[in-house]
């Protein structure tokens, strides 16, 4: 009976929240403000939410993915596992490799670090898959003119990096160096790629970025709330990059 009633109340609450396919702006006066479970200084979950069904940004990062799954075949690049590779890939894929910075990962295919790979040979990858992890590596521009290398002609990377966000709790945290702007991946991608041969988009908005700073699970607001962007509240920034004309006039 609980439950029910906290379904009703949740569904009433959204209701009043909506108007007319938009959200409504009730703005409370100064003092006014409920914060209820927010008013505290830890967050529901210190692992970005994977242990309340998955984290908020997901949501944006697979809807990225899905949207340009047609991209991903031939040889694929993942970095850390192959987990979109093969599950947005399926038929399409004739290699899969993954990159990881040390030897600690035995699935790993190729070890190095993505901003300086002098082993790898260029021209190699129909598809990169590089989903947060830019903001993982100091030079991170070195990082995409590597990308851009190592793509084949008309290859393309899928990118994703964090815009709103906390830093890891755990051992990436001590080399989390960076967040990003749509104005910052976009400037980035021109100059590497070419401007004409970018697309960049934000995903997010306030709601979503608190909930995702709180831990929260991505079923803990609803697909509605998620889909609400504002430009000003970029909780994913993603970008895809084609790689054309001469393979080795660029990076």
């Amino acid at each position: 009976m609980k439950k029910l009633i906290r379904k009703m109340l949740h569904r009433t609450l959204l209701r009043r929240w909506y108007q007319g396919g938009q959200i409504k702006n009730d703005i409370p006066s100064p003092g006014m403000v409920s914060w209820g479970h927010l008013r505290r200084f830890s967050p529901f979950s210190t692992e970005f939410g994977f242990d309340r069904g998955g984290p908020v940004d997901r949501y944006y990062i697979e809807e990225f993915l899905q949207k340009h799954a047609s991209h991903i075949q031939g040889r694929v690049l993942e970095i850390g596992d192959n987990h979109y590779t093969l599950q947005l890939g399926k038929g399409r894929i004739t290699r899969s490799d993954i990159l990881h910075v040390n030897g600690g990962n035995p699935k790993a295919t190729i070890i190095g670090d993505l901003a300086d790979l002098p082993h790898v040979a260029g021209s190699l990858f129909d598809c990169i898959i590089l989903t947060q992890t830019l903001q993982l590596i100091y030079g991170f521009e070195a990082a995409l003119q590597t990308c851009y290398r190592i793509l084949a002609d008309q290859g393309v990377l899928l990118l994703t990096v964090p815009g709103i966000t906390n830093t890891d709790n755990g051992a990436w945290g001590k080399t989390w160096y960076w967040s990003f702007t749509v104005t910052s991946i976009n400037r980035l991608m021109a100059g590497i790629f070419g401007e004409e041969n970018i697309q960049v988009e934000g995903f997010g908005n306030i709601l979503s970025a608190t909930a995702f700073l709180y831990g929260m699970g991505k079923a803990e607001i609803s697909d509605r709330e998620k889909d609400w962007q504002d430009p000003c509240y970029p909780l994913i920034v993603a970008a895809l990059g084609i790689k054309k004309g001469n393979p080795d006039s660029k990076g």
